[in-house]
């Protein structure tokens, strides 16, 4: 069990991570059953370091910095970056695809991250998970101190092909969250005839902290 400052966190975590644990020594030779307990501490480790950066640092700019650096520590953000453009990953020039990147980094830094210190004295559990190939999928829930109902955490982990593991999305009750950021972004797309210039510009006003009306223009 480990305590986290923030449901909101979970959510950070679905846009941005891909986290990379350590790749162990000859990780082939694994049992199912050791690759799941490295998965679990996979995922307790997160919030690990989650909490380090929330007891640390008591300003938004110093929340900020923290959840950035783990990110570029830890996230492969290009491949969260692909999956939420879906099917227009194969229309994008690399010119915006470096610049939708950046901006995508900041959006999750920026709306999520900085509401981690609305909630206080909660617990995150890590139970039991399944796998499918190089795919586990690892359950946990929140605890509330306040006797709140817990919240049910799904984490969706990927086997590297060096033997590690990264974070590919989190389900939070019921929701996948990067599935849903690729549908809002795919929504936007579709209503501006596939204009990347106004996906970057709604996720610039996401950042900023307006309301984009990019979703409504025909």
């Amino acid at each position: 069990m480990r305590t986290l400052t923030s449901l909101f966190c979970v959510s950070f975590f679905a846009l941005s991570l891909l986290a990379l644990a350590p790749a162990a020594a000859n990780t082939n030779a694994l049992s199912e059953a050791e690759l799941m307990a490295k998965a679990q501490l996979f995922v307790t480790e997160m919030a690990d370091e989650a909490v380090s950066i929330l007891t640390t640092q008591k300003t938004r700019e110093g929340r900020e910095e923290g959840f950035r650096a783990l990110l570029e520590q830890r996230a492969n953000m290009r491949r969260i970056a692909r999956f939420t453009l879906g099917q227009f990953a194969r229309q994008i020039s690399d010119e915006d695809f470096e610049t939708y990147q950046a901006l995508l980094n900041e959006m999750i830094v920026k709306v999520y991250a900085n509401r981690l210190g609305e909630y206080s004295d909660e617990r995150v559990i890590v139970g039991t998970g399944q796998s499918k190939k190089r795919n586990f999928i690892i359950n946990s829930k929140i605890e509330f101190a306040n006797g709140r109902q817990p919240i049910p955490i799904d984490w969706w982990l990927v086997r590297e092909k060096d033997g590690s593991f990264s974070l590919f999305d989190v389900r939070v009750l019921g929701v996948w969250m990067a599935q849903e950021q690729r549908d809002s972004f795919s929504s936007v797309l579709k209503n501006n005839k596939g204009d990347i210039d106004t996906l970057l510009q709604h996720i610039r006003q996401q950042i900023s902290g307006g309301k984009s009306d990019a979703v409504t223009n025909g």
